[in-house]
């Protein structure tokens, strides 16, 4: 990642300053990266997409959790998979589930 070091003045109003930082914070960005991308015609993040990547990002880390609780239980001396259970199908379907909440997370 490229470190910034330079910086960019320039000379606003109180209300226009505070017209960027709440833009700002409503984009979930700071306002140096939301002042870099309206300067150079970069897109913004779209408002309402924001709490549904969380929601996403929440379910990844559960599946994440549920994969790694699973492995300790099969890493266990006394450990036998119910009747019927496969499980490295289980394994693989999570890894196939989270591979697919990651597109999705990209794609908002």
């Amino acid at each position: 990642m490229t470190r910034r070091t330079v910086p960019l003045r320039s000379w606003v109003t109180p209300e226009e300053k505070q017209e960027v930082v709440a833009l700002a914070k409503q984009a979930h960005l700071t306002t140096s990266e939301l002042v870099r991308r309206l300067v150079t015609g970069r897109q913004l993040p779209a408002n309402q997409n924001h709490e549904q990547v969380l929601d996403l990002l929440q379910v990844n880390a559960d599946l994440a959790r549920l994969g790694n609780l699973v492995r300790m239980a099969v890493m266990e001396e006394d450990f036998e998979p119910p009747q019927g259970v496969d499980l490295e199908k289980l394994f693989e379907d999570l890894r196939g589930t989270q591979e697919i909440l990651k597109r999705k997370i990209k794609a908002l």
